[in-house]
């Protein structure tokens, strides 16, 4: 008799599991929501650059909107992520997702409105309260009066950008931010860049582009979703109810906006003793954080991604899946950042140096890496876990980890250093980010463990015989 080697089935019980883990994880949309992320960042570092041979003073005035980018910041945490989750877990359901959009962007449109209107009207104090320096006070209103006139467009773009990933439309989504990337190209090249075809506007020009860009990023999210949603706009307008979802969306997204003001306001604390530490200390540290934040694209991109997939099998009832999609993202995470800290092991000073090549700065980059990569690996795998809170609508817990991270942490080490107990020296604050990311991550774990614990007792009992 021939023998035969008998070929197993599966490679063992972690082989199984391995396909398991596969099988669910979808592959594509994943990757096009990476490409979706990393393609805008390319074009930041490009937009940087024509910014800074505008003039020396250039990057510093545009660099004075990012203080209002804290409260855009915290509209495009609050009604966004609401819609994202109720649409996630409706996308099969056409009429259901047309009152959701319709209420999100009513809602989104007046937060935006107001928000536009009140620096138009501010824009004078704005500008001194920030301590904006006097030589460039002149041209920082002027850049951010017309700035503002974007804010609703921006909204409005990011909301409806949203909406199209939410329905799982990946390859569209990728689609839509190249060509609102490659836009934003070609204005920089129109109007600020140092080419002969330049208009040579200045950082008029910068805003001017932003406005441009962002407007036909809303309109073209708007016409995809009229598209697929099959949607009459008048009809939409006029019968569409704008109240149906506002609640549903309000309590997923309040939360989310909750944990903005939270986190935030810690963050202002945290300025605060980097601006004391010196200004080589502070200049490495924020020389890190651009190489690490730049190297976490494909994480951040991981974790928006898996926000929506654990959405749709949690609107579809498919509990058992949940914990399979976020086990795939927790390797495909940790991965990556365990990537970035073998490269950093390696050459991070060259890393940094390709940002910033004062050698002092780059030292203290270095240092900054070392303290803080165990830290970001931590961050990693809660941002991750995170998605679970985010597509279940299950929010509260976000904004109770962030309370319990900045009670514990970060405002009594503000409070102890304005009391001049707590020394900011570089160490310090590196020691304090030691202690916010690892609490946070066992805060996420927690409400992570206790959150699947309340899934239906008969999809839990098939997670344990699978």
């Amino acid at each position: 008799m021939e023998y035969q080697a008998h070929t197993p089935t599966y490679p063992g019980k972690a082989g199984r599991m391995l396909r398991e883990l596969i099988a669910v994880y979808p592959w594509r949309f994943i990757g096009f929501i990476i490409l979706a992320s990393l393609i805008p960042k390319v074009y930041d570092l490009t937009n940087m650059f024509w910014v800074g041979q505008i003039s020396y003073d250039a990057l510093a005035v545009t660099k004075q909107y990012d203080f209002l980018a804290v409260a855009v910041e915290v509209i495009n945490e609050t009604v966004p992520f609401g819609v994202l989750a109720l649409i996630a877990q409706n996308y099969t359901d056409r009429k259901k997702v047309l009152s959701i959009l319709k209420s999100g962007l009513v809602i989104q449109v007046a937060l935006s409105a107001v928000l536009t209107a009140v620096v138009f009207l501010c824009t004078p104090t704005f500008v001194s309260t920030i301590g904006t320096p006097a030589e460039i006070v002149t041209l920082t209103e002027s850049y951010i009066h017309l700035m503002a006139l974007a804010l609703p467009f921006d909204a409005i773009a990011f909301l409806l950008l949203i909406a199209v990933k939410a329905m799982r439309k990946g390859k569209a989504a990728m689609l839509i931010v190249l060509l609102s990337v490659v836009l934003n190209v070609v204005f920089d090249l129109l109007f600020i860049s140092t080419l002969d075809i330049s208009l040579h506007l200045g950082v008029m020009g910068v805003a001017l582009g932003y406005i441009l860009s962002k407007s036909i990023l809303a309109a073209v999210s708007l016409g995809y979703l009229v598209h697929i949603l099959d949607l009459n706009i008048l009809r939409f307008v006029r019968e569409i109810p704008a109240r149906l979802c506002m609640i549903p969306i309000f309590k997923i997204g309040g939360w989310t906006g909750l944990d903005s003001l939270v986190r935030n306001a810690g963050y202002v604390g945290i300025l605060m003793a980097l601006n004391l530490i010196g200004v080589s200390q502070f200049g490495g540290y924020g020389l890190a954080m651009t190489v690490m934040w730049t190297l976490l694209v494909p994480v951040l991109a991981l974790a928006e991604a898996t926000n929506v997939v654990v959405g749709n099998y949690y609107g579809a009832g498919n509990y058992l899946a949940i914990p399979k999609v976020l086990a795939m993202s927790e390797i495909l995470a940790l991965g990556v950042i365990g990537c970035i800290a073998m490269a950093g092991l390696l050459s991070w000073d060259w890393l940094s140096a390709v940002f910033n090549p004062n050698p002092e700065m780059v030292a203290y980059s270095v240092q900054a890496f070392h303290w803080l990569i165990v830290p970001y690996i931590f961050f990693a795998a809660g941002i991750i876990l995170k998605s679970l809170f985010y597509g279940t609508g299950m929010t509260k817990y976000i904004f109770f980890v962030s309370l319990i991270v900045q009670a514990c942490v970060v405002f009594p080490f503000v409070i102890l250093m304005k009391a001049g107990a707590i020394v900011p020296v570089f160490t310090t604050v590196m020691t304090l980010f030691v202690f916010t990311f690892t609490l946070d991550l066992i805060c996420t774990v927690f409400f992570a463990h206790h959150l699947l614990g309340t899934f239906p007792q008969a999809e839990r009992g098939e997670a344990a015989h699978a």
